[in-house]
């Protein structure tokens, strides 16, 4: 019998799912897929905030795609999740999880008994005193995030099989294992942009920053009066270029240039951060997420990084790349799925175009109000103009979560299958329907 299992992907204000057979193997197919909306506020920067709203959802979710199996794979990828580099004896893997405890007590913003760790093999070496060693990563995540998650799946009535890291899903989903390069990987989300490299397919790096497009679209909607809707249009259609664009809505250019900018900034000391720190050196960003879809954004990460970028053309379904790449958990090639890139060059102007119909803006005399903390050298409104300077060397961004009261310990498997302890008994499975989804 064929093996299935569903990918959820909890964003700002949706669920979507993708049901999977046989993932990781070479008769993989999606066979359904599904979206449904959250109640505002129901997840805040990744965190399922309203367990009971979320688990509404999710049985919405099965009713209307028809999912036929009630186990799930969650992901796990918000700014409370950390990725740090360190280096372990070569013990099997379950003795490393035992010992993970009292390597890493001094090094965790949290006490431990809040934290959920585990460890990431990237490559053995052996050390001075003879020692063989992995370097790896290091995955910590609030025992809060990992359990609250699960719980919102169970309530509706679903079996948790795995709970994984969102950025090594995308990397394992994108990745071109034989290609020799060192690629990063930048998903932007509404709140969260998550910033993994990989060497030859192999992650070896991940940093999670709380920035992402949702600040861009909330100053819009302040700005002009649009609903949300309108907002993406005048992101999707004007974007970060002045070129082209009638000039009373040169402003509505300037006001997503400067919120985009501390974004820009957590990416370039990132990468910066990663090429002075290592030996390898980033030849290609690949973007993916909703918010890397805002027109001109590629163009501008390659000017502010000075590397060739390209944002994943994932065609009809991209939206579903998440939760197809949760329940796959298979490496596939990039061009798997059909899936193209179009290149945006680090200091290629941009494409002149016409003026594109957007919704009347009521800019205020004086044009948008400046952002609260602009970060220094933000580009211009012709996003993909030259820089003209190197980035400086930065030094680790440090993202520090906040402690929360004790909650239950649990237990990870690797990154790629973290797995909660049980929770409550499970209820009985949401009912099944025809959803239009369904082929």
């Amino acid at each position: 019998m064929a093996h299935r299992v569903v990918g959820i992907d909890v964003g700002h204000d949706l669920i979507r799912g993708a049901e999977v057979e046989d993932p990781g193997t070479a008769r993989e197919r999606v066979l359904r897929r599904g979206t449904v909306e959250l109640a505002p506020g129901a997840v805040v920067s990744g965190e399922v905030r309203d367990v009971a709203a979320v688990a509404a959802a999710l049985k919405q979710l099965w009713q209307q795609a028809g999912f036929k199996t009630r186990r799930v794979v969650l992901g796990l990828g918000n700014a409370r999740v950390l990725a740090r580099d360190l280096d372990v004896p070569v013990r099997p893997a379950a003795q490393i999880r035992e010992q993970l405890p009292f390597l890493v007590a001094d090094l965790l913003p949290m006490p431990l008994e809040q934290a959920v760790l585990d460890f990431y093999p990237v490559r053995e070496y052996t050390d001075e005193q003879g020692i063989d060693m992995y370097a790896g990563i290091l995955i910590v995540a609030l025992n809060e995030v990992a359990v609250t998650n699960a719980r919102a799946a169970q309530q509706a009535g679903l079996e948790v099989v795995g709970i994984d890291m969102i950025p090594f899903a995308l990397v394992r989903r994108l990745a071109e294992t034989d290609s020799g390069e060192t690629v990063a990987f930048v998903d932007v989300g509404a709140t969260t942009t998550s910033i993994t490299v990989a060497e030859s397919g192999t992650p070896v790096f991940c940093r999670i920053v709380p920035v992402g497009g949702e600040e861009v679209t909330r100053s819009l909607v302040e700005l002009g009066q649009l609903s949300r809707e309108q907002a993406e249009q005048v992101k999707r259609t004007i974007g970060l270029s002045a070129e082209g664009v009638e000039p009373r809505y040169r402003p509505v250019v300037e006001l997503m240039v400067t919120r985009t900018s501390d974004l820009m900034t957590s990416i370039r000391d990132t990468i910066a951060y990663y090429d002075d720190t290592r030996a390898a050196r980033i030849s290609r960003i690949l973007l993916t997420g909703g918010g890397a879809r805002l027109s001109g954004f590629a163009p501008m990460v390659a000017a502010w990084t000075r590397i060739p970028t390209e944002l994943v053309d994932l065609g009809e379904h991209g939206d579903y790349l998440v939760a197809e790449a949760l329940a796959s958990g298979a490496r596939g090639a990039a061009t798997r799925g059909g899936v193209a890139r179009r290149t945006a060059g680090p200091t290629a102007p941009p494409t002149p175009t016409a003026p594109v119909p957007v919704p009347d803006l009521p800019i205020p005399a004086g044009g948008p109000p400046p952002a609260p903390s602009a970060a220094p050298g933000a580009v211009p409104a012709t996003a993909a103009a030259d820089m003209g300077s190197t980035a400086p060397v930065a030094t680790e961004p440090e993202v520090v979560p906040a402690a929360p009261p004790p909650v239950a310990d649990a237990a990870l498997g690797m990154p790629g299958g973290m797995m909660p302890t049980p929770l409550d008994p499970p209820e009985a499975g949401p009912r099944h329907g025809r959803g239009e989804h369904g082929r």
